[in-house]
């Protein structure tokens, strides 16, 4: 679908059920973020719709779905907040020692990464540069599951030359 389809859809639909929006929600905001979000689901679920049925009854079933559904997970998240008030002491307790902790400087933890055999290395270089797997596996021509093995295992090569050290 193309970005202006899209606009001509939200064209229609908007000024159509945004009285609907307005009686679920009872705010301007809300109702324009709940019609957008319908709009979306609409376009997404569009193979969906049997023709020759009532277009506008289906398009208020996903507005009134999608109100039901967000209205549902904020009650979700009021009662588990309800249920577990914040600790007020947590400042005062106690921290625990990170064991990744170490007193290893930047040179001595890329002078351990250099000494990994180049075909960990390189994935974990890129992995660590913040690149996707999927790229990873591109870049190195190997399958996404060997360039995720290689970056796992060169984790855990540098981890057992750390705590050798």
């Amino acid at each position: 679908m193309t970005p202006q389809e899209i606009q001509q859809i939200s064209n229609r639909f908007y000024p159509e059920f945004r009285p609907y929006a307005l009686t679920l929600t009872r705010d301007e905001d809300k109702a324009a973020d709940l019609l957008q979000e319908a709009i979306y689901l609409v376009i997404k679920n569009h193979e969906r719709f049997t023709n020759g049925t009532n277009l506008q009854a289906w398009v208020k079933t996903i507005i009134r779905n999608v109100f039901i559904t967000g209205y549902r997970k904020k009650k979700r998240r009021r009662e588990i907040t309800e249920e577990q008030p914040p600790a007020s002491n947590w400042s005062n307790q106690t921290t625990e020692l990170n064991p990744a902790e170490s007193d290893l400087g930047a040179e001595e933890i890329m002078s351990r990464i250099e000494e990994l055999p180049e075909i960990y290395r390189r994935s974990f270089l890129l992995h660590f540069n913040g690149m996707k797997y999927k790229d990873i596996a591109t870049i190195t021509n190997v399958p996404i599951g060997t360039a995720k093995s290689r970056v796992w295992t060169a984790r855990n090569m540098l981890r057992e030359r750390v705590k050798r050290d």
